[in-house]
């Protein structure tokens, strides 16, 4: 990984980790309450582990004499505030989307699909005026494949699941873009705590609405969602805002996408769930799609 920083590498390869395993308790969660309700306490505790590491780290930058001016302090707010909310409601989305499909399909399904994302993000950049190099499109019809030989039964028909998942996909696309955008002007743990707080406050009104609490199915769920929101949200979504700082897109993507492996192995170990040669063929055609769009960038 040329001009990438090893310490910065090995931070993203833990996100992609937690990522890939966290499919496991959310399949596992899925079976005791809605994904409102799982989005809702996962990302509350997230938020909750991060502030307390927040204020030592701004009590630090007091005792050191950092602290910035109070002018300085407002601009932060505003741009800290506006990339909250824009990356809050982006995975928001794209976390309730992945939390609904994943209970109409396999973890290894779901990790795989939503890998694809790695190959969308530099689709998705045409629309901001950057051009895709001729082998990105080579990727995405190899992906288009993979796909094909992984979700689509004998009727050509998409699975419900797996669309559900492929639309996250999309979701998390636009989540990468936002948070790269955003990536250079804040502080990573500010961020990330600040996108959970919109993404829970966004999942508990729908959980008002649309999903009444039942206490004993939550208290089954517990858990998973203690898991998630440890492991997913407070370090992984942190790891990637952070570990993206000292790594290049391209291979931060990367390693990155390997959660989809972490994923379909965590599924066949703790789930006992398995792929027929078929899906293992479409699983290898999307991995090598992200694999060489990706490294014709690094």
């Amino acid at each position: 990984m040329q001009k990438s920083s090893l310490k910065h590498s090995m931070i993203l390869l833990c996100a992609a980790f937690f990522w890939g395993i966290t499919f496991v308790a959310q399949d596992i969660g899925a079976a005791f309450v809605g994904p409102f309700t799982y989005l809702t306490f996962r990302s509350y505790l997230g938020t909750a582990i991060l502030l307390p590491i927040i204020y030592r780290n701004y009590k630090k930058k007091i005792k050191e004499g950092t602290v910035p001016t109070k002018k300085e302090r407002n601009a932060s707010v505003k741009t800290h505030l506006m990339a909250g909310v824009l990356c809050g409601i982006c995975l928001f989305f794209s976390s309730f989307t992945q939390q609904f499909g994943i209970a109409y399909t396999t973890v290894a399904k779901a990790s795989f699909i939503t890998a694809l994302y790695v190959v969308l993000v530099p689709v998705f950049s045409l629309f901001l005026g950057k051009k895709a190099p001729v082998r990105v499109w080579i990727c995405v019809a190899i992906c288009t494949l993979g796909l094909y030989f992984l979700c689509i039964d004998g009727e050509l028909k998409l699975a419900f699941g797996d669309t559900i998942i492929l639309i996250c996909a999309v979701l998390f696309a636009i989540h990468i873009l936002v948070v790269n955008h955003f990536n250079p002007v804040t502080d990573g743990l500010t961020l990330s705590a600040s996108q959970f707080f919109v993404t829970a406050i966004l999942a508990t009104v729908c959980m008002v609405i649309w999903e009444p609490i039942e206490p004993g199915m939550l208290i089954k769920a517990l858990p998973s969602i203690a898991f998630a929101g440890i492991f997913s949200n407070a370090i992984a979504y942190t790891c990637q805002i952070i570990g993206q700082k000292g790594v290049r897109p391209a291979v931060a993507s990367l390693i990155m996408c390997l959660e989809s492996v972490f994923g379909t192995l965590a599924g066949w170990i703790v789930l006992h769930q398995t792929l027929t040669l078929r899906e293992i063929l479409g699983c290898c055609l999307m991995f090598a799609a992200i694999v060489m769009v990706e490294m014709g960038e690094a």
